[in-house]
C-alpha cells in the first residue's frame, strides 16, 4: 500500500504543475484536483515513476498497477473527449468531515465556473457514480476488465447551452 501512496503523490505532483488544486477552507477538510484530459492523459513520465518506485514495490504489484492504469486509460481514450475537457482527477474529504457536503460544494463551485465546458471523471466505485449523477453527470460508459477484476464508470457533464 505504501507504494500506491508514493505513486499517487508523484502523479499529484505532476498534475499540480498542469492543473489546479482547490481546498474547501484553510482547515482543508476536503480537496479536489482538476486538470484537463490533455494534461492527465499524458500522465507522469513512466521511466521517472518506475525509477522512483524501484525497490519499493513488488514486481507483481507494478504489473497489476500498470494493467489497471492501462485499462482505465483505454476506456478514457475510447470516449474521444477533446484535450481541453476539464477532468476531475481526484477528490478527497477527511473521514471526520464526510457527510457535510464538502465534496458537493467543491465540485459545484468549479462546475458553476465552467458551465460551458465539458467535464469528465471516472470512478471505480459504484456508490460514487450515483453521487456524481446527482451533480449532473451522465454515465456514458461502464467497463469491466475481467483480467484485472476492475469495473470503471466513466461520467461526463456536458456544457449548458
Amino acid at each position: 500500500m505504501r507504494c500506491l501512496e508514493i505513486l499517487f503523490r508523484l502523479e499529484m505532483e505532476y498534475l499540480i504543475k498542469r492543473g489546479t488544486v482547490e481546498a474547501d477552507s484553510a482547515e482543508c477538510g476536503g480537496v479536489v484536483v482538476w486538470s484537463t484530459i490533455g494534461a492527465a492523459g499524458s500522465g507522469a513520465p513512466a521511466v521517472s515513476l518506475i525509477r522512483r518506485l524501484f525497490g519499493k514495490m513488488k514486481i507483481s504489484e507494478m504489473i497489476n498497477l500498470a494493467k489497471n492504469s492501462s485499462a482505465v486509460e483505454k476506456g478514457r481514450k475510447s470516449l474521444n473527449l477533446p484535450d481541453d475537457t476539464l477532468y476531475l482527477y481526484a477528490i478527497g474529504v477527511l473521514p471526520e468531515m464526510q457527510g457535510r457536503g464538502i465534496a458537493s460544494k467543491l465540485i459545484q463551485e468549479k462546475l458553476s465556473e465552467c458551465a460551458k465546458q465539458t467535464v469528465y471523471l471516472e470512478t471505480n466505485t459504484e456508490h460514487n457514480c450515483r453521487f456524481y449523477q446527482k451533480l449532473g453527470f451522465e454515465l456514458i460508459l461502464k467497463t469491466y476488465y475481467q483480467k484485472n477484476d476492475l469495473t470503471t464508470w466513466y461520467l461526463v457533464k456536458y456544457p449548458e447551452l
